[in-house]
């Protein structure tokens, strides 16, 4: 082995060598020490041992002096500095020995609890097979560029974000979206890099690559807020910086009052607050690395804390309750033909960026089969040129959005209106009483129906039907057991929502509620004293998510806006996720408050053992060391939460 490899070797294991060193020489000199007679010899070796393992704590300590923010290993330096000058070289090498070995432990604890993540970063390949000039070519994944080729095998990782365009196939996308079913891939679906292509090959056109994928974004926001600090460990910091001098000048008092110095020295060590500081970042970090595992994507300790407090979940309705795969279930003519109530519809929508308004179009242009004529097939699907496959729907003249109610347009010299009832109310339009009773069976459902109405008059009506998701009930009652309220918020009518609810399981909702009705809402439920979390997707419900306590985003896998702005971020719409999440952050909350108070406590003890000569310098630090392992090992508990 050469130099260079020694150097380097050394400077990778620099820390569990110095301990090793330290750990012989106060083996070896204590050992001297008691089979002979060589007092000196014994004492040179303590000394050196002390030294050894010292070194870089000193170091450390006189940095924290000469800022001024004295810390643990300013304590420890002082106890091992007076312990040699009063002569208690055994008591010197044993603080520095067992300080530096519990430091290293800590270390690589604290390591491993850091990067519960590596294995994610090891599931990136490094290479990616593109197709350049018509040929297959193997380059660096960090290579690729947005718009190429990438093809996948059966059975390799995906190198790069990008959409299928060639084959399909199931895909474990556990690593970046937790699910731990594989998804069945086609033409148009996303993948993420990180992922796993099980069964056929997959051609895939790059959206991002390298540091510009969704698992290297989730990687880097994990590592933001295992850094961030949370309010207890501030709280703790803050605490610190006066409780160390307070410390020194306890040892200090208590030597000039007993003129013991060992007892002085031992109040040093005893008095590290080495547990205290290190309890809850472990279980911060523990807590966040096992959720990034499990698909979800907690901002920081902040909102880890608080959602632990959370006593009521708020549920958005489409997309979250339920699929937000809406399409139409019905439609029916009033002194119109189905086929002109859908067509017409379907003009007035085509502008429309409403999930409502996309239904109603795919309805139109592709799926016949869902027109109906008070409920039954009206048979012109084959006749009807407005019902005729993949057809163009005609553009409005111009079109207008009434926000929550529906939309206004014009065609051919006609206007044609649709929406729900306040629409309807605020243009002064009569709804017949066959309409009503329609509207009225079709919401009791727990179908949205929207009127549609040319020139004044209501022609027909549309029920749409947006199936909930399977889970949806048991997620409901799981939160329930765990003594927390539930709520759903939806924009739809009072009919609708009760039918929803009723089948859900849910505690309360709210129906026709705009999307600042919902901000207001949720700000009703907090000043009652309710520490709220709301689920929805990201972007519609931003008001709501952001005004409540903890805001949870749904889907966020590849929306990088998600991923920035939501307090905790589910990278799938796996609603099953949302109970795991809020009780791991009820267990980080305990586990902190566990070892803040095993932290107390020990400190208390050891306190009451030293005043009463029970506790000896170097038990009292082998205690301490073995306080903040055990702190460290009960955070690390929440890795396998």
């Amino acid at each position: 082995m050469d130099t260079q490899s020694v150097k380097q070797y050394y400077r990778k294991h620099q820390q569990a060598i110095i301990v090793a060193v330290s750990g012989l020489l106060y083996a070896a000199g204590w050992t001297l020490g008691y089979v002979s007679a060589f007092d000196t010899a014994s004492a040179s070796i303590l000394i050196l041992a002390a030294i050894v393992g010292g070194y870089d704590i000193a170091k450390t300590a006189y940095h924290e002096v000469t800022s001024r923010t004295l810390g643990i290993k300013t304590l420890v330096t002082l106890a091992a500095v007076g312990a040699i000058v009063i002569g208690s070289y055994w008591e010197a090498a044993a603080v520095v020995f067992l300080f530096a070995l519990g430091s290293y432990l800590e270390g690589r604890t604290m390591r491993k609890t850091r990067n519960a993540l590596e294995e994610l970063l090891e599931m990136t390949p490094d290479t990616a097979t593109v197709r350049r000039d018509g040929k297959q070519k193997e380059v660096s994944a960090r290579e690729v560029e947005e718009g190429e080729i990438v093809i996948v095998k059966p059975g390799e990782n995906i190198p790069v974000d990008g959409d299928v365009v060639e084959g399909e196939s199931a895909v474990n996308q556990a690593p970046v979206t937790g699910e731990s079913a594989p998804v069945h891939k086609a033409d148009g679906d996303e993948v993420y890099a990180g992922t796993i292509n099980q069964e056929g090959s997959l051609e895939v056109r790059t959206t991002g690559s390298g540091t510009d994928t969704t698992l290297q974004r989730i990687i880097q926001r994990v590592e933001e807020a295992q850094e961030a600090q949370s309010p207890t460990e501030s709280l703790i910091d803050r605490f610190a910086k006066y409780y160390t001098p307070s410390v020194i000048a306890l040892s200090i008092g208590a030597y000039v009052v007993t003129q013991n110095a060992i007892l002085s020295l031992t109040l040093l060590v005893i008095g590290c607050p080495g547990a205290l500081v290190i309890g809850p970042p472990v279980s911060i970090v523990s807590a966040i690395g096992n959720a990034a595992r499990s698909g979800v994507l907690m901002k920081g300790g902040e909102h880890l804390e608080r959602a632990g407090k959370i006593d009521l979940v708020a549920f958005d309705k489409t997309g979250t309750l339920t699929k937000g795969e809406t399409a139409v279930a019905d439609v029916t003519g009033f002194d119109a033909k189905a086929g002109d109530v859908l067509e017409l519809a379907a003009i007035a929508e085509k502008k429309s960026e409403h999930h409502l308004g996309d239904a109603i179009l795919e309805a139109a242009q592709d799926r016949p089969a869902a027109v109906t004529d008070g409920g039954a097939a009206t048979g012109q699907a084959d006749t009807n040129p407005a019902l005729t496959e993949a057809r163009s729907v005609p553009n409005p003249d111009d079109f207008d959005v009434v926000a929550g109610k529906g939309v206004i347009a014009h065609h051919d010299g006609r206007e044609i209106v649709v929406g729900n009832r306040k629409l309807l109310d605020e243009r002064e339009i009569k709804i017949p009483e066959e309409v009503g009773d329609y509207v009225r069976e079709r919401e009791e459902r727990g179908e949205t129906v929207v009127h549609i109405v040319r020139d004044g008059v209501v022609i027909g009506a549309i029920a749409m039907r947006d199936e909930l998701r399977e889970v949806a009930p048991g997620v409901v009652q799981e939160l329930q057991d765990a003594g927390i309220e539930t709520v759903m918020l939806t924009g739809d009518n009072e009919r609708v929502a009760a039918a929803v609810a009723e089948e859900v399981g849910i505690d309360d909702y709210r129906a026709e509620l705009l999307p600042e009705d919902k901000q207001t809402v949720i700000e009703e439920y907090r000043k009652d004293g309710h520490v709220v979390a709301m689920v929805g997707d990201g972007i519609n419900d931003a008001p709501s998510l952001a005004t409540a306590d903890v805001g949870i985003a749904m889907g966020a896998a590849g929306t990088d806006t998600a991923i920035e702005t939501a307090d905790m971020a589910l990278m799938a719409d796996d609603l099953e996720r949302i109970p795991y999440a809020v009780t791991l952050s009820k267990a980080t909350r305990w586990n902190i408050y566990e070892n803040v108070g095993l932290a107390v406590l020990t400190v208390s003890l050891l306190l009451a053992g030293v005043l009463t000569s029970y506790v000896t310098l170097a038990l009292g630090m082998l205690v301490h060391e073995a306080s903040v392992l055990a702190v460290i090992l009960n955070g690390m508990r929440l890795l396998r939460y």
